[in-house]
């Protein structure tokens, strides 16, 4: 008898913790953006409503120029010193949108890269003998 009893509870004690599983934790709600007293969106909120796309150029290669066109709009920069960042902000619902950096460089090396809201999209690297020129292209889109 002694035996079934300890059985028994053994079964018990098993069920027990086999029995329903504990309800995970609700996720917590979404919280509405913060405003300032005069009722504006603070900045991490608008932010949170932009698209950032980021470009990093490295390396000991000279840029003659960096020429960066987005959506059609370009913008060129002459005897780049690396390291170079260019950081361009989007707002989100504006559609598809296409950019492109070309790197016209002379000796040493270079790498590039991009991220899209912190994500790397794309990367490219070169390099070259002093007196040489060459070209690296970065190109991408992203859409809502």
């Amino acid at each position: 008898m002694t035996r079934t009893v300890v059985v028994a509870l053994l079964s018990a004690a098993l069920l027990t913790a086999c029995g329903n599983p504990a309800s995970p934790a609700s996720p917590t709600p979404p919280q509405a953006p913060a405003s300032s007293a005069s009722g504006a969106a603070t900045s991490e909120s608008s932010a949170a409503a932009q698209h950032v796309l980021e470009l990093e150029v490295t390396g000991s290669a000279t840029l003659s120029t960096a020429t960066f066109t987005l959506d059609g709009k370009v913008s060129e920069e002459e005897s780049v010193k690396l390291p170079w960042r260019k950081t361009v902000t989007v707002p989100f619902g504006t559609g598809r949108h296409e950019w492109k950096l070309t790197m016209q460089h002379t000796g040493g090396t270079m790498s590039a890269t991009a991220t899209v809201n912190g994500k790397l999209v794309t990367r490219t690297g070169g390099g070259g003998s002093p007196g040489t020129k060459n070209t690296a292209n970065l190109s991408g889109s992203f859409t809502d």
